[in-house]
């Protein structure tokens, strides 16, 4: 039984850092074409940049052109903060890493609790039971 929590923590690790990675992945995306474009221009640079390769893979392209309108709006309507954003935004991949970090250890204090509970359990109840 053991195994099984070692084998489930393993599989929920790889997902929660695969899921860290495409997080500072795409924030590191958007700091690079944040720093690029002018506050004036910054529309025009989210429509024109180029996606990461690796993302056409796991989206559908038409949602993608959907988010990158959504986006443009955004980035229209917030053009007089935009300045301030790509200096801000430069600390999301570190704090990105830092709750991955976190939550890395929040499983292994959980799978811990569960291989030491999973010991405790099969020892009470080896001692505890009689014959009949």
């Amino acid at each position: 039984m053991r195994v099984v929590v070692w084998v489930a923590w393993a599989v929920i690790a790889g997902m929660w850092t695969l899921g860290a990675w495409v997080m500072a992945e795409l924030a590191q995306w958007s700091v690079q074409v944040m720093s690029s474009a002018e506050a004036g221009r910054a529309a025009q640079a989210v429509m024109q940049a180029p996606l990461p390769p690796w993302l056409g893979v796991w989206i559908d392209p038409a949602w993608l052109e959907l988010l990158r309108s959504q986006l443009q709006w955004l980035i229209e309507a917030g053009q007089a903060v935009l300045p301030a954003v790509g200096a801000v935004a430069s600390w999301i991949v570190p704090l990105v890493w830092v709750g991955w970090g976190l939550g890395m250890l929040t499983l292994l204090a959980l799978a811990v609790g569960a291989h030491w509970l999973i010991g405790r359990l099969g020892r009470s109840n080896l001692s505890g039971s009689t014959p009949s």
